[in-house]
């Protein structure tokens, strides 16, 4: 009776075990039909760009998966996607944590959000590291490359774009190493990238921007060229340096001109050129709102500015940097920034004299004129007061607190100052100004003897 129960159970668990093998089959086909599927639909997301949900499927998958490099590689993608930073930080942990042998995209994936994080120190280290192990990495290649045009290394970035090129030829890295040495004032380098750049693809958009922009400077490169020269012999010298500023924005090169100005404005401070031009390269670039800083109005252009008010300007400042305590010099440059329509820099400049001399006439005129254009009127009325005060013959000062004081509607005080005008210096407009003041007051006998003697003066003034 035992060995029949014995016999009889042995043959059930046979049964069960040949039953269960019979079943493996069929369970890992639909195991593996629903992984693929999963992986198909997870692919699809991505390609969608629906990165919510490609990364709750990523999720799902790697509770089956959780060593599978891919899925991994692909949930981090997703979150990048979602810009989710916190979360591609806590992936990464979590796939180095979990996979034995992790991708190296991991750390591909470690440089990117140390990029994204504006740690661009820990980038170059991670992208670096990959491409110690894959020297062949092109994107990686790429990314350290950009990555210092970014931090403004431009040694790195052309060994960067070099190591590219011995890799990958690439009209891309062509035209960003001839715009990098361009950054090195390699022009012969740079120019030779251009052209090759341009026999790979002549079309390309980005070729496209660049050739312009080393067209342009291709233009003015044998002045450019001396400066270089100059500057390599005296690299403190701001008045060179301003000079290849101006070459730069007629070349239409912003960047370049950004750069000589900025650091001649921190060697020459008392220079006015470098402040026009940082705002001149400033608006070229989309940063108008900066120019503010600068005390530049943000209307300024450059063909608004006349050759002879260059070579003037950058004459005072020099004469400046010599003579740091001639009043005169000031009025002179705060004059010319009046004329240009940069109240602003004027006025600094007015001041400045008004300090060195506090009986500077000149210096209170152009105070007052900036001071008018900047709306504070009671403060320009003011000042145009004292200039007269202090010269009596004063005949432009003495014209212009006539129109201060006839646009205030102090019509005899204007009649006054225009006479005082006119007494020293007949012109055709005190004339004018002093006419339309008597008529408002109905002395049309006088107005009739300005009107007059305003004809004949500009008679005989042809």
């Amino acid at each position: 009776m035992r060995f029949r129960f014995l016999r009889q159970a042995r043959a059930m668990a046979v049964l069960l075990m040949a039953a269960a093998l019979l079943a493996l089959p069929a369970c890992h086909r639909a195991a593996s039909k629903e992984e693929k599927a999963l992986r198909s639909e997870l692919r699809q997301a991505l390609d969608e760009q629906n990165y919510e949900r490609a990364a709750d499927l990523a999720r799902r998958h790697l509770k089956s998966k959780p060593h599978d490099n891919g899925i991994w590689d692909r949930l981090t993608r997703a979150q990048f996607g979602l810009h989710d930073l916190t979360g591609v930080k806590q992936t990464l942990d979590k796939w180095r944590r979990t996979v034995p042998k992790p991708s190296p995209n991991l750390d591909e994936y470690a440089g990117d959000l140390a990029a994204a994080q504006k740690d661009d120190a820990a980038a170059i280290e991670a992208w670096k590291s990959v491409a110690a192990a894959a020297p062949k990495n092109v994107r990686v290649l790429e990314k350290i490359a950009r990555l210092e045009k970014r931090r403004q290394f431009w040694t790195k970035e052309d060994a960067a774009w070099t190591a590219l090129l011995a890799v990958q030829e690439s009209a891309s890295a062509r035209i960003n190493r001839a715009l990098c040495r361009r950054r090195l004032h390699r022009w012969h380098d740079a120019f030779e990238d251009l052209e090759k750049a341009r026999a790979l693809a002549a079309d390309d958009p980005e070729v496209q921007r660049g050739a312009k922009l080393l067209d342009g400077t291709g233009k003015f490169l044998a002045e450019i060229r001396e400066l270089d020269s100059a500057l390599a012999i005296s690299p403190n010298d701001a008045g060179l340096l301003a000079d290849r500023a101006l070459l730069f924005l007629r070349a239409e090169d912003a960047e370049l001109a950004l750069e000589d100005a900025e650091a001649a404005g921190k060697i020459g401070t008392w220079a006015v050129r470098p402040k026009l031009f940082q705002a001149l390269a400033l608006i070229a670039l989309g940063r108008a709102d900066e120019c503010e800083k600068l005390g530049v109005h943000k209307l300024i252009r450059l063909e608004a500015l006349a050759p002879e008010f260059l070579e003037t300007t950058g004459r005072l400042d020099s004469e400046i940097s010599a003579e740091r305590s001639n009043a005169e010099l000031y009025v002179s440059r705060a004059w010319q920034l009046n004329e240009i329509g940069q109240p602003i820099l004027a006025l600094e400049d007015a001041e400045t004299a008004v300090k060195l001399d506090p009986k500077a006439a000149g210096a209170c005129a152009e105070a007052s004129y900036a001071l008018t254009k900047l709306g504070r009127a009671q403060e320009a009325l003011d000042h145009i007061k004292r200039a007269t005060e202090l010269d009596p013959n004063f005949s432009t000062a003495w014209q212009y607190r006539g129109e201060l004081e006839m646009a205030r509607g102090e019509i005899l005080s204007a009649i006054d100052s225009f006479t005082h005008a006119l007494e020293t210096n007949q012109t055709v407009t005190a004339l004018e100004k002093r006419e339309q003041c008597y008529r408002r007051l109905g002395l049309l006998v006088k107005a009739e003897q300005d009107r007059r003697a305003r004809v004949e003066l500009a008679r005989t003034s042809k």
